[in-house]
């Protein structure tokens, strides 16, 4: 029987952990990988010869180059399920005919404005090697953080990370802290932007999602779960987790993955350099793509 992350003790949750940056599959990841899809028979290059044939037809995609390791990200997300794969992409064309400014770099150093350090990758994965991704809202000032940097700014942390073949395998978990956020934020919370976040979420990234891990409520994440959990299918608003206090975040993950402020052991995790790494890359991302960091 296959054991998951939550059956896994705390403390040796502790002693497995990863660094978030890898530029290799640990062999228990590639086990994952082969145990997901296990049983389906699809010859894969069939499959990406039949996808790039949709795309070479469809009047969004005719004659864009897509990178391999691209197209093969959104085929291994649907399980090798061709129209699956061909319907995320269109959307992904769709969002770049609407939004092309998603795909071009913050032209401004962000991750030197404190207004602007609201979202960051942590450094260690969890045991079963997933991501997290912490969101601090109440550190955007409307005065001083207009919306494109900021749709920007999360846009590119899941486009470059999906880049990561582990990730692609493990996927993410994300903390969305309320605390610090009032009346000033409801700029922020228009039905257009609750539409393109979960619109991204749920049909653009090929992204596994292991929880949405909400801290510090108030009326604003009360607004915003009103607001956009009716549009998200089932299986996301299962893995939505409203907690009574910022330690119980601890039940769902191990204490050095944590900043101090969740009882955890972070003093130091903004990942400036990995941001702004991150940044330059997603300048003038091409519309077929770009090839896994690996």
């Amino acid at each position: 029987m296959t054991t998951s992350f939550s059956d896994v003790p705390m403390h040796k949750q502790e002693d497995e952990l990863l660094p978030f940056e890898l530029n290799y599959i640990p062999e228990f990841i590639l086990r994952k990988k082969e145990e997901e899809l296990n049983g389906i028979q699809a010859d894969k290059q069939k499959c990406l010869q039949e996808l790039k044939d949709l795309l070479d037809g469809h009047k969004l995609s005719i004659g864009i180059d897509f990178e391999d390791d691209f197209l093969h990200m959104y085929l291994m997300h649907h399980k090798y399920r061709v129209d699956r794969a061909f319907s995320f992409i269109r959307n992904y064309l769709n969002l770049r005919k609407n939004h092309g400014y998603l795909f071009r770099k913050v032209d401004f150093d962000f991750t030197v404005i404190p207004a602007c350090q609201f979202a960051t990758v942590l450094p260690y994965r969890c045991q079963d090697g997933s991501v997290t991704v912490l969101c601090e809202l109440g550190k955007l000032d409307p005065d001083k953080t207009g919306l494109e940097p900021l749709k920007k700014i999360l846009f590119m942390i899941y486009q470059q990370e999906l880049r990561n073949p582990v990730t692609q395998i493990a996927g993410f978990n994300i903390i969305h802290d309320f605390a610090g956020t009032g009346f000033r934020h409801l700029k922020y919370c228009t039905p257009s932007l609750m539409y393109l976040v979960n619109h991204l979420t749920v049909d653009i990234f090929p992204a596994k999602y292991s929880g949405f891990h909400l801290v510090n409520g108030n009326y604003l994440m009360n607004l915003l779960i009103n607001l956009i959990k009716p549009l998200m299918p089932e299986e996301f608003r299962r893995i939505i987790y409203v907690h009574s206090s910022p330690e119980d975040l601890l039940n769902h993950f191990p204490r050095s993955v944590l900043p101090v402020k969740y009882g955890g052991k972070l003093t130091d995790y903004y990942a400036a350099d990995w941001l702004r790494k991150a940044n330059e890359q997603q300048d003038n991302f091409p519309a077929g793509g770009q090839k896994n960091i690996f």
